[in-house]
């Protein structure tokens, strides 16, 4: 698989249109996921998965199957959207630090949400991501490390508190 999708990148490379659309096919739904859990907005997350796909287009000579899988660096792609996208949310919105340890999750579909997903949001950004890329994307520790510009040993700290935060705030919801 892996070999073969660096075929399709390269392809991708000189403007194989056909290539594309399969890579697009392959990789869109996991970064609209992705993206999702992150930014907990459906259109956003479409956005960035869009945004992601755009990338792969133009910058596709930046990829180098020698240093990750392509699913790695289209996340990385996407995790640095998210992180940008949420420090702009974060500079425009005043969290009232007195009511919560965390921050109090706002969405248009708030109701919609499981408590998985309220106490997933309510995650320190760099929790939540580890957490999202190990679990809910199945990707290895070191790919993890990969996208997060980190070191594994960091990654497992990370996985440690966001479960014990996690768990935290499930029992407090319950």
């Amino acid at each position: 698989m892996q070999a073969d999708e660096a075929k399709l990148v390269a392809l991708v490379r000189k403007g194989d249109q056909r290539a594309y659309t399969d890579l697009v096919v392959r990789h869109l739904p996991a970064i609209e996921v992705y993206a999702k859990r992150i930014v907990n907005d459906d259109t956003l997350a479409q956005d960035i998965a869009q945004d992601v796909m755009v990338v792969l287009w133009q910058r596709s000579g930046d990829f180098n199957p020698d240093k990750a899988r392509l699913t790695t660096w289209l996340h990385r792609i996407a995790h640095n959207r998210c992180i940008d996208i949420m420090r702009k949310r974060q500079r425009e919105v005043n969290w009232d630090a007195s009511d919560s340890e965390y921050p109090v999750v706002e969405s248009e579909n708030a109701t919609d949400l499981q408590p998985i997903d309220v106490a997933l949001m309510r995650l320190p950004e760099s929790q939540r991501t580890a957490l999202v890329l190990t679990y809910y994307q199945n990707l290895s520790n070191r790919d993890v490390a990969e996208i997060m510009n980190s070191s594994v040993r960091a990654v497992e700290s990370l996985l440690v508190r966001a479960r014990g935060n996690l768990k935290k705030q499930l029992e407090t919801q319950l």
